[in-house]
């Protein structure tokens, strides 16, 4: 049973409880924003990019024995800072080509973040350590932001970079750990999470490369860093990054480090079991891709082979 149908029944209430809270919101953000959130739902049209955003607290839930309640909330909120932090990516990459869209995105950041903080809010009072936490998350994603394209090349092999862009996810997991006044395991859970988010940052980074490719290089991309590493010359056009594909490793050197990652996540005590099973599924995902582009090189390298065979023999 895949993630999302285990949590088929509390999906279908936080979300619909998102619905009922964007709701409230003026004419054109309202909708804009009911748009995002329908993208998003997994019940409704099969997103699951952003799954660990909002499942974070029900898989540290299993550690915390916390109230449902409080678990649901931060779900919500969560949802919430989803769509939040996906309309600031929007603006930020799309700002010049399309400013009608950049102003349609600010206008709902500020409504986003406000129905954020009100379901935080419930639960931990201004002065709770969950905000000094918080604050740390946002910081390291503006360093992410900031950083990305002006510091070289993405790197693959440092894990912290590539989580920081969705540091803010922690504050489920953290949110879970303090009111269930388990504080002192945090920095270890952290770093659980941490593990994850740079596992699916691989994976993510490996979907998006087409786009990726003619923005600043494709330096922002960790999967095209690879490539990089094993072409001679660059930049590249999207052939060569698929003859490193296929012909230089590079889908197994993907697999190989975030399987690193994996292997450091099993050994946290700390780590919810659903999200060690979450970054082992999507490695097992690009394990079988690496595996299906060597086959299919074999298949091509004897199909050629046979062909060759059959012009000596018309001869």
């Amino acid at each position: 049973m895949n993630e999302i149908e285990r949590y088929r029944e509390e999906l279908a209430r936080i979300f619909a409880e998102a619905e009922k809270d964007i709701a409230a919101f003026p004419d054109g953000p309202r909708d804009r924003a009911l748009r995002l959130l329908e993208r998003s739902d997994p019940l409704r049209n099969g997103g699951r990019a952003n799954a660990i955003s909002y499942l974070l607290p029900y898989w540290a839930r299993e550690r915390t024995n916390g109230p449902l309640e409080l678990c649901r909330d931060l779900a919500i909120g969560n949802i919430h800072a989803m769509l939040r932090f996906f309309l600031l990516d929007d603006a930020m990459d799309g700002a010049a080509a399309n400013p009608e869209s950049l102003r349609e995105s600010l206008a709902l950041v500020p409504l986003l973040e406000e129905r954020f903080l009100e379901r935080y809010r419930r639960h931990f009072p201004g002065d709770s350590m969950l905000w000094s936490r918080y604050r740390v998350y946002l910081e390291e994603w503006a360093s992410a932001v900031y950083a990305e394209g002006r510091d070289g090349p993405m790197d693959p092999r440092d894990g912290g970079a590539l989580a920081r862009k969705a540091a803010p996810a922690k504050i489920g997991v953290s949110g879970m750990l303090i009111r269930a006044g388990q504080a002192e395991r945090l920095p270890a859970a952290e770093e659980a999470v941490e593990l994850a988010l740079a596992v699916l940052q691989l994976s993510d980074d490996r979907a998006d490369w087409r786009e990726d490719l003619p923005v600043a290089n494709g330096s922002g991309n960790a999967f095209l860093t690879l490539v990089r590493e094993r072409l001679p010359s660059w930049p590249v056009d999207e052939s060569e990054v698929r003859r490193a594909m296929y012909n230089h490793g590079v889908l197994d050197r993907l697999a190989d480090i975030a399987g690193g990652y994996v292997e450091r996540l099993e050994r946290n005590s700390d780590a919810p079991d659903r999200l060690v099973r979450f970054a082992q599924d999507i490695v097992r995902s690009m394990r079988g891709e690496a595996e299906a582009a060597a086959a299919s090189k074999r298949r091509l390298a004897l199909e050629g082979g046979f062909a060759y065979f059959l012009s000596k023999m018309k001869e």
